[in-house]
Protein backbone atom coordinates (compact mmCIF):
# COMPACT_ATOMS: atom_id res chain seq x y z
CA UNK A 1 0.00 0.00 0.00
CA UNK A 2 1.24 3.21 -1.13
CA UNK A 3 2.06 5.93 2.21
CA UNK A 4 -0.23 8.59 1.13
CA UNK A 5 -3.56 6.30 1.64
CA UNK A 6 -2.03 7.40 5.45
CA UNK A 7 -2.92 11.07 5.07
CA UNK A 8 -6.41 10.74 5.28
CA UNK A 9 -5.69 9.62 9.14
CA UNK A 10 -1.97 9.36 10.25
CA UNK A 11 -2.89 8.25 13.74
CA UNK A 12 -3.85 4.16 14.68
CA UNK A 13 -7.10 5.49 15.58
CA UNK A 14 -10.56 4.48 13.96
CA UNK A 15 -14.77 3.98 14.35
CA UNK A 16 -15.89 0.21 14.10
CA UNK A 17 -19.49 -0.08 13.27
CA UNK A 18 -20.97 -3.25 13.21
CA UNK A 19 -25.18 -3.78 12.59
CA UNK A 20 -27.37 -6.36 12.35
CA UNK A 21 -29.99 -5.70 9.60
CA UNK A 22 -33.25 -7.48 10.32
CA UNK A 23 -36.32 -8.02 8.04
CA UNK A 24 -34.20 -7.26 4.72
CA UNK A 25 -35.66 -8.53 1.23
CA UNK A 26 -34.63 -11.94 1.22
CA UNK A 27 -33.84 -11.71 -2.50
CA UNK A 28 -31.86 -8.84 -2.16
CA UNK A 29 -29.44 -10.02 0.40
CA UNK A 30 -29.10 -13.53 -1.26
CA UNK A 31 -27.52 -11.66 -4.36
CA UNK A 32 -24.52 -12.18 -4.58
CA UNK A 33 -24.35 -9.39 -7.50
CA UNK A 34 -26.77 -6.86 -5.79
CA UNK A 35 -24.68 -6.64 -3.03
CA UNK A 36 -21.59 -6.19 -4.69
CA UNK A 37 -22.70 -3.52 -6.91
CA UNK A 38 -24.37 -1.98 -3.37
CA UNK A 39 -20.92 -2.27 -2.01
CA UNK A 40 -19.47 -0.55 -4.47
CA UNK A 41 -21.70 2.20 -5.07
CA UNK A 42 -21.36 3.08 -1.20
CA UNK A 43 -17.95 3.21 -1.48
CA UNK A 44 -17.19 5.60 -4.26
CA UNK A 45 -20.37 7.75 -3.14
CA UNK A 46 -18.51 8.18 0.19
CA UNK A 47 -15.32 8.75 -1.41
CA UNK A 48 -13.25 6.10 -0.09
CA UNK A 49 -10.93 3.91 -1.85
CA UNK A 50 -11.53 -0.20 -3.22
CA UNK A 51 -8.06 -1.80 -2.32
CA UNK A 52 -9.89 -4.96 -3.62
CA UNK A 53 -13.24 -7.13 -2.97
CA UNK A 54 -14.04 -10.70 -2.76
CA UNK A 55 -17.70 -11.92 -2.23
CA UNK A 56 -19.27 -15.49 -2.78
CA UNK A 57 -22.51 -16.51 -3.36
CA UNK A 58 -23.75 -20.18 -0.95
CA UNK A 59 -25.81 -23.05 -2.11
CA UNK A 60 -28.79 -22.90 -1.19
CA UNK A 61 -28.58 -19.34 -0.09
CA UNK A 62 -26.18 -17.25 1.26
CA UNK A 63 -23.59 -14.00 0.66
CA UNK A 64 -20.53 -12.78 2.17
CA UNK A 65 -18.28 -10.38 1.43
CA UNK A 66 -15.42 -8.44 2.10
CA UNK A 67 -14.47 -5.68 0.39
CA UNK A 68 -11.03 -4.27 1.72
CA UNK A 69 -10.15 -0.26 1.99
CA UNK A 70 -7.56 1.89 1.75
CA UNK A 71 -9.09 3.33 4.91
CA UNK A 72 -9.90 -0.19 6.41
CA UNK A 73 -13.12 -2.35 5.30
CA UNK A 74 -16.08 -3.22 5.18
CA UNK A 75 -17.62 -7.17 5.29
CA UNK A 76 -21.06 -8.76 5.65
CA UNK A 77 -22.90 -12.15 5.92
CA UNK A 78 -26.20 -12.85 5.40
CA UNK A 79 -29.08 -15.43 6.26
CA UNK A 80 -31.62 -14.82 3.32
CA UNK A 81 -33.72 -17.23 5.06
CA UNK A 82 -34.10 -15.20 7.83
CA UNK A 83 -33.96 -11.71 6.27
CA UNK A 84 -30.68 -10.93 7.75
CA UNK A 85 -27.40 -9.41 7.33
CA UNK A 86 -24.40 -8.76 9.51
CA UNK A 87 -22.45 -5.60 8.42
CA UNK A 88 -19.12 -4.69 9.64
CA UNK A 89 -18.08 -1.34 8.95
CA UNK A 90 -13.96 0.25 10.14
CA UNK A 91 -12.82 3.17 8.98
CA UNK A 92 -9.61 4.75 9.88
CA UNK A 93 -10.47 7.49 12.49
CA UNK A 94 -13.59 9.01 10.34
CA UNK A 95 -17.13 8.61 11.79
CA UNK A 96 -19.20 10.44 9.10
CA UNK A 97 -17.24 7.69 6.23
CA UNK A 98 -18.35 4.89 8.22
CA UNK A 99 -22.23 6.61 8.92
CA UNK A 100 -22.58 7.43 5.61
CA UNK A 101 -21.86 3.63 4.68
CA UNK A 102 -24.34 2.28 7.06
CA UNK A 103 -26.56 4.77 5.60
CA UNK A 104 -26.43 3.57 1.93
CA UNK A 105 -27.27 0.03 3.30
CA UNK A 106 -29.68 1.15 5.19
CA UNK A 107 -31.67 2.67 1.98
CA UNK A 108 -31.01 0.09 0.13
CA UNK A 109 -31.56 -2.87 2.03
CA UNK A 110 -34.23 -0.97 4.48
CA UNK A 111 -34.70 -3.25 7.41
CA UNK A 112 -37.50 -3.87 9.48
CA UNK A 113 -35.12 -3.79 12.42
CA UNK A 114 -31.58 -2.43 13.11
CA UNK A 115 -29.02 -3.21 16.05
CA UNK A 116 -25.69 -1.33 15.96
CA UNK A 117 -22.71 -1.41 17.80
CA UNK A 118 -19.62 0.78 18.02
CA UNK A 119 -15.99 0.71 18.92
CA UNK A 120 -13.46 3.60 18.79
CA UNK A 121 -9.94 2.00 17.91
CA UNK A 122 -7.00 3.66 18.61
CA UNK A 123 -8.63 6.92 19.91
CA UNK A 124 -6.47 6.96 22.90
CA UNK A 125 -2.70 6.81 21.43
CA UNK A 126 -0.93 9.07 22.46
CA UNK A 127 -0.56 12.17 19.93
CA UNK A 128 2.90 13.26 18.72
CA UNK A 129 4.26 16.15 20.56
Amino acid sequence: MKREFLVQNPRPDGYHLMMELYGCDQEKINSRRYLHNLVKAAVKKTGLTNLGSRFHQFQPHGVTGFTLLAQSHISFHSWPEFGYLVLDIFTCGDQNQAEQLAGHFLEKLQPSRVSRQVVRKGYKYPRPQ
